[in-house]
């Protein structure tokens, strides 16, 4: 996976461009311009992908459709606004032509049981996303195993949690689901795919271990009646959404417990160190009863303390006075 942060934040466009070029590059400006690391597309043949006795939802997707041609315009324009280029493909044939111009796949929750799909984009060897939609685990194990017997250790994979309805109600969106792949799935990465609306959920999910984020994207929320823009982010709410995000990966920090730089300023005003806990006299064996543990830190720990213990007292030391080496035989 191509990524500047801990999580990788996709602007899923799909096919809110509605077939125009001009708003697909429209897309690609503004996902940029909002921080996402990668926009994403839908790359079809209708005729490998919708039945045409569907005559709506044939039409519909016929008049949203890019050409191959465009597809390359787009990642090329990618690349001069400093965003990850990558599209979904619905059709074997569209899998083969993606695979010549994005180094990332993803299989739609639609998708995750086309077999034929999967095995070819696997024999890519390119990193390989996949939504967990429509699945039980049993069945994204299935998923995972196509994959693997493909790949053997060098999987390059990433499940993404998923609910596939639009929108999806919070209540629903289940996101201890991420957790729950993880602990299955230890050589994957986990994100989520996300249908809700707003930014609650995809901050919730990143505090919940996701490490790749898909939010629908979209110029304009009453861009048409197109089902899509009305559960999408526009420009603005994206870029609340990935500065939140950003906040997220500094406060969750790295994964690595060290006395911290900031507080090693604060280790001897904190910390104790041994004193003595009444009047010892010239000569005196140190018994344990004569210690007491104060703040601050500046003297002897406890470890020190073990190797003097019953050793005589070359001076005489007053009750709560800072107990140092030097004072015993």
């Amino acid at each position: 996976m191509i990524k500047k942060n801990n999580v990788f934040i996709v602007a899923e466009a799909g096919n809110n461009h509605e077939g125009d070029f001009s708003v697909a590059k429209k897309l690609i400006d503004k996902a940029s311009e909002s921080g996402a690391d990668a926009i994403k597309f839908q790359t079809y043949d209708v005729d490998n992908f919708i039945d045409p006795k569907l005559q709506k939802s044939y039409k519909k997707f016929k008049k949203f459709s890019l050409s191959y041609e465009q597809f390359y315009k787009l990642s090329q324009y990618c690349k001069k606004k400093k965003i990850i280029f990558f599209s979904t493909p619905f059709d074997l044939k569209s899998a083969i032509f993606l695979n010549k111009i994005q180094k990332i796949f993803k299989i739609s929750s639609g998708d995750n049981n086309f077999t034929d799909l999967i095995k070819l984009i696997s024999r890519f060897n390119k990193h390989l996303i996949i939504s967990s939609g429509l699945l039980s685990l049993n069945d994204l194990k299935n998923v995972y195993k196509v994959v693997k017997k493909i790949r053997g250790k060098n999987l390059k994979l990433s499940f993404l949690h998923c609910v596939s309805s639009y929108p999806t109600p919070l209540d629903q969106i289940n996101l201890s689901n991420i957790s729950l792949i993880k602990e299955n799935f230890n050589d994957v990465n986990v994100g989520f795919s996300d249908h809700t609306i707003g930014t609650k959920a995809p901050l919730y999910a990143v505090l919940a271990g996701a490490s790749i984020i898909e939010k629908h994207f979209t110029l304009d929320n009453k861009f048409s009646n197109f089902r899509d823009h009305a559960l999408s982010l526009n420009p603005k709410n994206f870029k609340i959404m990935v500065n939140q995000i950003r906040d997220a990966e500094n406060i969750l920090g790295e994964k690595r417990k060290i006395a911290l730089l900031l507080e090693r300023k604060n280790l001897i005003s904190m910390r104790r160190s041994a004193y003595a806990s009444r009047n010892l006299k010239k000569g005196q064996i140190l018994r344990r009863k004569d210690i007491i543990y104060l703040r601050p830190g500046s003297g002897l720990n406890e470890e020190e303390v073990t190797k003097i213990l019953g050793k005589k007292i070359k001076v005489e030391l007053d009750k709560s006075r800072s107990i140092k080496k030097r004072y015993f035989k």
